[in-house]
């Protein structure tokens, strides 16, 4: 009998309770069928995967243990024994059975056909010979193990009689139920091995091959073999050379050694043997200045600016500084400063004084520009270095002191001695090194430690090219997960015999540590790859660093540091973590998938598996790197050990073959070359510092004055921006999403979309900082003509615009064209490497033009331009719907469905002619684009069937070749409940299943058929447990620590600190694996899917999976087809707790419309409620009482033609005319309501007293409501939703109803409208405060 994942046979081991024999017949039978009932309890599956089976004895044994009645007793007349058909299940026998065969060492292949056997012996039972009806228990069964099956097919099978109470399931279905007698004692069931059961799910588990290397790694080598040593150059000896740099470093000028200096990283070419070698360098760049502008008052003499000048800088002991003055030009958002060219004072001093202090009062100087600027700023934007290159450096000076770990170093006395290289030599050689570390908690689960060190080394990598990802060798250390227990003495020796060379033993964490840093240094990798490696890893290996003293810590870097920096908590303090590591490029396989890649799951494992790739092995263990937790045991065999350090290993590597799948190295270096920033900066992710660098560069160029940078105050660990497609949304009005039509359609739906909306917009109206007014106070529009040239070219005669206007469309229409002609380029392509580079800068420049919008949006960019956003977006908003508004001008036939910022759906009604659709989306095209120069629409596809639910959620069939025959469909779902994470794989199978079947069928008839037919039979499936545990998993992302989540409504969070107890890693942005099982709380019912697995006791919650994981996503499915209501999918699936689910809900969404009330007559409140008292409250200022009333406010508002666009703050007294703070008048409000259910309470609650309390809740509910009432005009609403600041976040800012349902708001501010969630509170909870006595007690 064979079973369990691995295919080994089962371990047997005789149950010590087994029966003894001694019994009359009946009663032996009987027991023989209690201990198999009894078994089927009692089996458990261990850990290690074996299955524990009880014996039964031996014919031989038993007979040895039947005793003869005492003599003298009289013999008990026997009788007459049941057939076996009778007294046990087919299904027993065959168990027994095979279980005696494996006890008796019978092989016997055949599967036994019990009902056969068991019919031939009722028949000898009923006439046969009488020696044959006596036999024995064990008698029988030794005759019965001995016995050959007949062929399934030749046995004819007898029909059971009814009254019979047996099934007969084969023993091959993973499935089974055995029914017993009603007599019987009511056992619950419990699944055998590889079936269903009581557990809720069928326990069956994917077989798992045994882990082993595939590829051929080079024999052991030292780290040292693979790079050359440091170069000792003498001072003369080399003053020139040609250095590929890609790296920078500024030293603060609070240092001691070369304060305000340069580190420059890179590679330096070094003849040798009449060979051109590349050598890691570091080049220290000396005297380096700051430039700080000085905007004169108007008045002010050139004398006194200049002397006042100097005072600021004696005070602050700058004692070196040169002062000219110079023309400008400014463009942005300080107010007061002029924006044609202006006379500006320029400082320079050198930058090993601090920056300026530019707050005033000054007397003379109107403002003081670029003291921010660090020198490294100032270096690329002045020596217009645009990513790695190469550079020419003369007045080299080898150094004396050595403060890196490159292999030559030295300094220049002036950044003027580089100079950019214009060579088309290829790209130095890289050498990688990928880092994966394996920590567990320490005994008392206080932190993390380092038990396995894995490093994969790649030598001589061309980053032009995919990067290989099988390495050239792999380093790998392993200490003792516990001091009691020392690794085995051959494990160097066996994993190198297994093809696994480079393994190291080390007795303590500190001694594995101190290898790993030395090994780094001998490495001296030019890029450092790892999964997670800034979230986690470099932040671990700081830390044990620290904590156990390892003097060579800085090899994590090439700057031979010797202070530790402060570790994560902050963002400051992460990018100083990220700061040891300048001079080697990290690329984290983790951050960059997740800015390149869309998926739910992220794990390294996860991701290789979704992207198909191998690794170094085949196969799988229990064990995943950082996750799961070494015990002692595991680690004293070599055996063991290697099969963990293999999956260590493969690890490493998959880390890399990831960063190679998703060609993120060409693509951030190529994205530097275009923004002219770091690449270590790009590669960590920092979008809107390319945008910036982009301007900067260009700015810097015309002669502008830049803004200066914010002082970010992030309340994330992340750099900026890291929203989707390289965009944070502003805290403002977005783009128009249409109503849609929603409902099942089966003609073909065509999809227009307008190409990179934003940027052509810009294009279209000239929208740049040196052209649109933002001073005037008004609401700004597109700039007119005149605004196009500056005062100064059109003195000069120039034509508009002029060289000092339209800078940002000039910079997108440059993106823009670059990126169509390296398109006609990969037309005309034939190489495959060509072709992937010229892949790689179209993206980059698509990357770029879409993130330009981003930089004007974006608080915490230093080119925000609120009003210029807003204006983009207004724009935007009018081209979509002049669009919606002249489609069915152009064909009344056509109707649009949807619109969504930049794309409509429209309804052809043409059902099976995809030329035809193709014909009229050409045609509507070319109609529409002649309003346009730059703005561009364009048909985005053609959808064969579509199912529309709401904004933003819909599924449908598009046609892939829809420019051909039209005969490929893909499906595409956004939005809907299946594609997010936090519903289980079964609902998301079931959903999807649902769906297809939707947009492929004829009819509602048909669909409404198969979703019944198919939920009956899914629920029926959950109820008996036939589906595997996997398919009730759910999967849920921690966002902060889970011992900050507050209440026991976070499953997750629950089972996060389990997890924690049981010292397993757990990290913020884990995703948390969790399954419901039976019980009371949510909370209490979530258990991790280990735990289920190893707990027979847990058992799935299926109606709660059926009730909440299923129905509702099912139910939002098929709302709009024809023919369906909720009751009827509840009937299929057995389930009653939605039946009114439905109606909740509609409550609820009717809860914020009041048209059902008797009591609204018209809009006015007062009318409707003339006897609700108004709420009024002290104003915080004057002290007199003022009313509250939102809607009066709006009205006012809005009377006013000069402030009617305007934003305003909602509360303000009536007597001083001043803004009283939202929170105060929540708290008063919140007492009011407290203070009239009090005096409900007092008077006794009379039915007059509760209408009146019905009545003044209701109206506080619409007061602070929007709409008020019904029929408000949509002006009023919009003035409500836009205009009015009534919602405060945690900043303490307001917010209006549009900013506060913006995410990136949500995220950083959490606004919420006080006053309307305590009206709704307060309002919900009426019904809780009357109760009536008579209907409790009306049965007493």
């Amino acid at each position: 009998m064979s079973g369990g994942n691995d295919g080994a046979s089962w371990r047997l081991s005789r149950k010590p309770n087994a029966p003894n024999f001694d019994e009359t017949q009946e009663d032996q039978w009987r027991s023989l069928r209690e201990e198999v009932l009894q078994s089927d309890e009692d089996e458990n599956i261990p850990e290690s995967g074996d299955l524990t089976i009880p014996q039964l004895p031996s014919a031989k044994k038993a007979a040895k243990k039947l005793r003869k009645p005492p003599s003298g007793a009289k013999p008990t007349p026997k009788p007459k024994q049941q057939t076996l058909a009778q007294s046990m299940s087919d299904m027993d026998m065959e168990r027994l059975l095979k279980r005696y065969r494996i006890d008796e060492d019978i092989d016997i292949a055949e599967d036994i056909d019990m009902s056969h056997l068991l019919q031939l012996h009722s028949d000898s039972d009923d006439g046969g010979d009488a020696q044959e009806a006596t036999l024995t228990a064990d008698e029988f069964l030794a005759r019965l193990a001995r016995a050959e099956a007949a062929p399934a097919a030749s046995i004819a099978k007898e029909k059971r009689k009814s009254g019979e109470n047996v099934t007969v399931v084969a023993l091959k279905d993973e499935l089974f139920n055995v029914e017993r007698d009603q007599s019987a004692k009511p056992l619950r069931p419990r699944p055998a091995p590889g079936a269903g059961g009581g557990a809720g799910y069928r326990n069956e588990e994917t077989p798992k091959q045994a882990i082993e290397l595939t590829a051929t790694l080079a024999p052991q080598m030292d780290a040292a073999q693979f790079v050359s040593p440091a170069v000792p150059y003498k001072s003369g000896e080399m003053t020139e050379g040609l250095f590929y740099w890609f790296d920078a470093r500024e030293q603060p000028h609070t240092l001691s050694v070369d304060p305000g200096s340069l580190f420059l990283f890179g590679k330096m070419a070094v003849e040798k043997n009449g060979r051109t070698s590349y050598l890691s360098c570091c080049v220290r760049v000396r005297n380096m200045y700051r430039s700080v502008f000085v905007l004169p008052k108007a008045g002010s003499s050139q004398e006194d600016v200049v002397k006042e000048i100097n005072d600021i800088c004696r005070n602050q002991g700058i004692e070196q500084r040169r002062i000219k003055f110079v023309e400008r030009y400014y463009a942005f958002e300080v107010p007061g400063v002029p924006h044609e060219k202006t006379q500006w004072a320029k400082l320079r001093y050198p930058g090993r004084y601090p920056p300026l202090n530019a707050k005033g009062p000054f007397r003379h100087i109107l403002i003081i520009m670029g003291a921010s600027s660090s020198l490294l700023e100032l270096f690329l934007i002045k020596r217009k270095l645009k990513g790695p290159s190469f550079l020419r450096i003369s007045g080299l000076v080898a150094s004396a002191n050595r403060i890196s770990h490159c292999a030559l170093e030295f300094s220049v006395d002036s950044p003027k001695n580089l100079r950019a290289e214009d060579t088309k030599l290829p790209v130095p050689p890289f050498t990688l090194a990928s880092i994966q570390i394996h920590t567990q908690l320490d005994s008392k689960g206080a932190c993390n430690e380092i038990l396995i060190a894995s490093v994969a080394i790649y030598k001589d990598v061309n980053i032009e090219n995919t990067i290989r990802y099988i390495p050239d060798n792999i380093l790998t250390g392993v200490r003792p997960a516990s001091m009691s227990t020392p690794l085995p003495i051959d494990l160097e020796s066996y994993c190198s015999a297994k093809g696994l060379p480079g393994v190291r033993r080390f007795a303590n964490e500190r001694a594995l540590l101190d290898w790993l840093a030395q090994q780094l240094g001998k490495i001296d990798a030019d890029m450092m790859i790892g999964h997670n490696f800034l979230g986690f890893t470099l932040d671990i290996l700081l830390r044990r660093y620290q904590e156990l003293s390892i003097s060579s810590w800085s090899t994590i870097g090439r700057l031979d540091l010797k202070r530790l920096p402060r570790f994560q908590g902050t963002a400051t303090n992460v990018n100083q973590e990220k700061e040891t590591c300048i001079g080697r490029l990290v690329v984290d396989s983790y951050s960059l998938s997740r800015e390149h890649y869309k998926t739910v799951n992220y794990r390294l494992l996860s991701l290789a598996d979704q992207m198909q790739l191998q690794g170094i092995t085949k196969g799988s263990n229990n064990f995943e790197p950082g996750t799961s937790v070494l015990t002692p045991a595991m680690l004293s065999a070599s055996r063991d050990i290697y099969d963990v350090l293999l999956q260590v290993c493969n690890c490493a590597v998959l880390s890399t073959a990831v960063v190679s799948h998703l060609d993120v190295i060409r693509l951030t270096k190529r994205l530097t070359t275009i923004a002219g920033n770091l690449w270590s900066r790009t590669l960590f992710g920092a979008r809107s510092e390319r945008i910036e660098y982009l301007l900067l560069h260009t700015f810097h160029d015309l002669k502008f004055i830049t803004p200066d940078r914010y002082v970010q105050n992030f309340k994330r660990g992340r750099d900026d921006e890291e929203e989707e497609d390289g965009k944070r949304k502003a805290k403002y009005q977005g783009g128009m999403v249409l109503d849609p039509k929603c409902g099942l359609y089966s003609d073909y739906i065509l999809l227009l979309d307008f190409n990179s909306l934003y940027p052509s917009l810009i294009q279209e109206f000239n929208i740049c900082f040196t052209t649109v007014d933002r001073e005037s106070g008004s609401e700004i529009d597109v700039p007119p003509p005149e605004n196009l040239i500056c005062a100064s070219c059109a003195a000069a005669g120039l034509s508009a615009p002029c060289l000092h206007k339209c800078v940002l469309p000039k910079v997108i229409k440059s993106l823009v064209d670059s990126r169509r002609e390296v398109k006609r380029l990969m037309k005309i392509e034939k190489d495959a490497n060509n072709l992937a580079l010229l892949e790689i800068r179209q993206k980059a420049l698509k990357l770029t033009a879409n993130s330009m919008y981003g930089c004007l949006g974006f608080e915490y960019s230093r080119f925000h331009a609120q009003p210029l956003a807003e204006l983009v977006t207004r724009q935007g908003r009018l081209a979509l719907q002049s669009t919606v508004d002249l489609i069915p001008q152009l064909n009344p036939s056509l109707r649009v469905i949807y619109g969504d910022t930049d794309s409509v759906m429209i309804q052809t009604g043409i059902k099976n002619d995809i030329k035809a659709v193709r014909d009229l989306g050409l045609d509507l095209k070319a109609k529409i684009n002649k309003r346009y120069q730059s703005l561009e629409i364009d048909i985005d596809g053609v959808f064969r069937a579509i199912l529309l639910l709401k904004k933003k959620k819909y599924a449908a069939l598009t046609v892939t070749d829809w420019q051909g025959e039209g005969k490929t469909y893909k499906k595409e779902v956004k939005g809907l409940d299946m594609v997010r994470r936090d519903w289980c794989p079964l609902s998301k199978c079931v959903c999807d299943s649902v769906l297809s079947r939707v947009l492929n069928a004829e009819g509602s008839e048909d669909i409404l058929d198969y979703v019944m037919n198919y939920m009956r039979d899914v629920s029926e499936k959950v109820r008996a447990g036939r589906y595997t545990l996997d398919n009730f998993v759910i999967s849920k992302s921690l966002t902060k620590e889970p011992e900050a989540y507050r209440g026991n409504s976070f499953p997750h969070a629950t089972v996060a600190l389990r997890m924690k107890q049981r010292k397993e890693l757990v990290r913020v942005g884990d995703l948390i694996p969790y399954v419901i099982c039976t019980g009371d709380r949510l909370s209490d019912k979530a258990f991790h899917v280990e735990e289920v697995r190893q707990n027979s006791q847990l058992q799935i919650d299926s109606e709660w999976y059926l009730s909440v994981q299923i129905y509702p996503p099912v139910m939002r499915l098929c709302e709009h087809i024809q023919g369906f209501s909720n009751a009827q999918l509840s009937e299929a699936m057995g389930i009653a707790c939605h039946t009114g689910a439905k109606l909740e809900e509609e409550e609820a969404e009717t809860m914020n419309d009041f048209s059902h009330s008797s009591l609204f007559q018209s809009r006015k409140l007062e009318e409707c409620f003339p006897a609700a008292l108004s709420l009024q409250v002290a104003c915080t200022h004057c002290r007199l009482m003022t009313p509250i009333n939102p809607h009066t406010r709006v009205m006012e508002v809005l009377a006013d033609q000069e402030r009617q666009r305007d934003r305003f703050d909602l509360y303000v007294c009536v007597s001083c005319r001043k803004s009283l703070p939202v929170d105060y008048v929540a708290n008063c409000f919140t007492q009011t309501c407290y203070g009239i259910i009090r005096q409900f309470y007092q008077c006794g609650g009379s039915a007059a007293a509760v209408k009146a309390v019905r009545t003044q809740f209701t109206y506080y509910r619409a007061l602070f409501d929007v709409p008020h009432a019904p029929g408000c005009p949509a002006r009023v609403k919009d003035a409500h939703y836009y205009q009015a600041r009534r919602c405060l976040g945690v900043d303490r800012r307001l917010y209006t109803l549009a900013e506060a349902a913006d995410p990136a708001v949500q995220e950083v501010a959490d606004p919420v409208d006080p006053l309307n969630a305590a009206a709704e509170t307060i309002y919900k909870r009426i019904d809780h405060l009357f109760i009536n006595l008579d209907s409790l007690f009306a049965g007493i």
